[in-house]
């Protein structure tokens, strides 16, 4: 198995070889293929993936950064294009990019206008060519010089009204005394001035009223910078503009409209006597359509009559209209209805988008190793008390054994109701108005039934979600209650685990948890930038119930635990932290670094975590040459069997390389380095499976592995395929997976799942 493995390699190691030295094939004679486009800089914040969109002539894309395959598959066609194969070569290939020697000098003329707006005057930007094979590789070498400096900055505003605006608000200007003249940050100022005054009342103003006037006679590459702000310019025909004061704008009206379709906007037969109207506090929604309460419309607009117009709360408005998913048109047009009084009115008009859905879904399952199938039919309703509420419902049932010898049948269901508000009470309308907040409350019920054991979960429980001024995501699990009932045990499963604190996991038992979680990610669709992503969470569970219970003096069962109703309940606390950062190298390769780590403690009424909140290790967001709940703790080798219970711990480690490149049209390939395990706190039975500081880096596991991946954009379907390189569950001496005994089957694993892993 080995020997046939090498030869894979080998064979396709080969192929490859042979692909590289034919990608000239297309390349005509005394012309050459632009192979590669380095960019030198003699300045360290000279970066060059932001001088490389000024180069006008880049190579193809390679794979892993390395080797040409999209320009590969287009040289395995011929010329015969009637043939299908050729054709399709051809298509989801990429011709080969022909060296040309006059984009190279555009290019370094672009170069040199970017170094020139970043306060570089002087920079020089040479190139040099170097041919090999038919192949052409350009290097741009970049020499600074020395940068012009802003040496004074001060704003020119001749209207009172204005320069009291922008004086206040002064500290938050993004020209700085000392700092580069960089034309960039110049239009940043252009662009923050101009929503400040938008924001003020001014709605007819616009960005081509705020100048720069710069003066570099000042010497020793220094620059004295004055914006300033200019009149406003009304056109009289025939060329001839006049000069007017910038005024300021309030709301008269706001005027709402829900219509059946937006071709509704052109019928003159509609007028507002035809329209159904519906009224809370100013908010007045005239409709032909039974589509949004008006209360629910007011808490999403942020236009009061009487107020002073701002773009801001235009935005705002939008964004919060569209978080409800209900309208397929939303529009907020202001009109000016007064220009002598400077007054216009703001006209809401929005359509309804389709709210209700069905869906049904079979999917195949690779749980340890056992393949099975699942079915699940879903049912939701976006707008089901016209105010923005989500309903959801649906039903799941699942086999995952079909081939295998044990029996795991499982059922649930699970049904949620979504508020766009936070509902608590005490809070006013202002407070739910201007809070981003969503409240969920939920119910879910689960069967599962395996060989040894079955089990029943059945919770309910009310979250709230919501992100901050600084974009930062918020979850709080306000209660969480679960309810973990095990019908059955087998007498196999009750001897193995009696003299084990693995015994209280089959316990029936309560968790009554709250949690936290805060989430902030700078990572954006279609944006090829480099970005991170960072998580932290905290959850405790059984405190109030404990603090109850010992003030009531409740009952203990055998194991000195408080009990409701002849049941424990759990007591913990739990803490997590995921980290990523995803370097872009180019719009088709990026690399991901990932670091995950958790840690759980039982304390109080319970001596283990309960299994539903315990660590595992292995699976499709882990150490992928691990099939799911197969790795660790530390050492333990459960001997070819697999345990739920056993293979679970309260410390996780998880880290992980992955290059993601793009092959051709929404296929992606990955290669990755994975590595972590879990462990115990406590002796639970496993042989060398609980943490211990001067022992446990040596039983990190290592894996590697490539994956297919269909990116769509909105969602990824991946399959990844794991292999072992280095399991601390082998005795010494076979640790390393590359000996004798490695095995296709038991030292890899596939995963198929749905999103990137991190």
């Amino acid at each position: 198995m080995r020997r046939r493995f090498i030869l894979y390699i080998l064979a396709f190691c080969a192929a490859t070889l042979l692909t590289s030295c034919n990608i000239t094939k297309y390349v005509p004679d005394g012309h050459y293929l632009l192979y590669g486009v380095k960019i030198k800089s003699d300045n360290k914040s000279i970066k060059s993936y932001d001088v490389e969109p000024y180069v006008r002539q880049m190579p193809n894309t390679k794979l892993f950064d390395t080797f040409p395959f999209n320009l590969a598959l287009y040289s395995w066609s011929s010329p015969d294009t009637a043939l299908w194969i050729n054709r399709f070569l051809r298509k989801v290939g990429d011709a080969p990019v022909i060296y040309d020697s006059s984009l190279t000098q555009a290019s370094e003329v672009e170069i040199k206008k970017y170094m020139a707006n970043k306060g570089y005057e002087s920079a020089k930007v040479t190139s040099d060519v170097k041919y090999k094979k038919k192949k052409a590789r350009v290097t741009y070498s970049i020499e600074s010089g020395r940068p012009y400096t802003i040496r004074n900055f001060r704003y020119g505003v001749a209207d009172t009204a204005i320069r009291r605006i922008v004086r206040a608000d002064s500290a938050k200007t993004v020209i700085k005394s000392g700092n580069n003249f960089d034309t960039d940050v110049l239009e940043s100022e252009r662009t923050r001035l101009t929503n400040l005054l938008r924001d003020n009342g001014y709605y007819e103003f616009d960005k081509q009223y705020v100048g720069v006037v710069a003066d570099s006679t000042v010497g020793d590459h220094q620059v004295d910078l004055m914006v300033i702000i200019k009149p406003m310019k009304r056109p009289l025909g025939m060329g001839k503009y006049s000069v007017e004061p910038h005024e300021k704008y309030t709301i008269n009206k706001v005027n709402y409209y829900a219509i059946k379709d937006v071709s509704e906007l052109l019928d003159t037969t509609l007028t507002e006597s035809s329209l159904k109207k519906k009224s809370y506090k100013n908010v007045t929604v005239q409709s032909n359509v039974r589509l949004i309460r008006p209360k629910a419309m007011y808490r999403k607009t942020f236009l009061e009559p009487g107020d002073l117009y701002s773009q801001s709360n235009i935005d705002k408005t939008y964004s919060k209209l569209t978080s409800l998913h209900i309208f397929k048109y939303q529009n907020i047009a202001p009109v000016i209805v007064d220009s002598a009084n400077h007054k216009l009115d703001i006209n809401v008009i929005v359509t309804p988008d389709k709210v209700q859905s069905i869906s049904a879904q079979v999917e195949g399952t690779n749980n340890e190793g056992d393949f099975g199938i699942a079915g699940k039919v879903s049912y939701s309703h976006a707008n089901i008390f016209r105010g923005g509420e989500e309903f959801k419902l649906s039903v799941r049932g699942a086999n995952e054994s079909l081939i295998g010898k044990r029996t795991i049948w499982e059922v649930s269901t699970e049904a949620s109701l979504g508020f766009p508000i936070m509902l608590m009470p005490f809070l006013t309308n202002n407070f739910i108005r201007n809070n981003n907040a969503r409240t969920e409350v939920y119910l879910n019920f689960s069967y599962q039934i395996r060989k040894d054991y079955s089990r029943i979960i059945a919770g309910t429980g009310i979250r709230y979600k919501w992100s901050d001024s600084h974009k930062l995501n918020h979850q709080v699990d306000l209660v969480d209650f679960n309810y973990v009932y095990l019908p059955y045990m087998s007498d196999t499963l009750k001897k193995t685990i009696a003299s084990s604190l693995l015994k209280y996991s089959y316990e029936d038992h309560l968790i009554m948890r709250t949690g936290y979680t805060i989430g902030y990610t700078t990572q954006k669709l279609n944006v090829y930038r480099n970005n991170y992503s960072v998580r932290g969470a905290i959850e405790t569970a059984g405190n109030i119930l404990y603090g109850i219970s010992v003030a009531a003096n409740a009952t203990k069962n055998d194991n000195g635990s408080y009990i409701i109703g002849h049941t424990p309940f759990s007591q913990y606390v739990k803490a997590d932290f995921d980290f990523c950062f995803r370097h872009v190298i180019d719009t088709k390769n990026t690399v991901a670094y990932h670091i995950a780590l958790g840690t759980g403690v039982p304390y109080g009424n319970s001596t283990i975590l309960p299994f539903e909140k315990r660590y595992y290790g292995g699976g499709a967001n882990g150490v992928r040459g691990w099939s799911a709940r197969t790795l660790g703790p530390g050492n333990y080798n459960p001997n070819g069997e697999i345990d739920y219970m056993k293979q679970s711990g309260d410390i996780n480690l998880c880290l992980n390389i992955e290059y993601r490149t793009r092959l051709v049209w929404k296929l992606e390939l990955a290669a990755f380095l994975d590595a972590g395990n879990i462990w115990t706190l406590k002796d639970e039975g496993q042989a060398e499976g609980q943490f211990k500081f001067d022992r446990f880096y040596k039983q990190i596991a290592f894996g590697y592995g490539i994956g297919l991946r269909l990116n769509f954009d909105f969602f990824v379907i991946r399959l990844d395929w794991g292999l072992k390189a280095f399991d601390p569950s082998q005795e010494a001496g076979k640790q390393w997976r590359f000996v004798d005994g490695w095995n296709i089957r038991k030292d890899t694993a596939l995963h198929l799942a749905v999103g990137y892993p991190f």
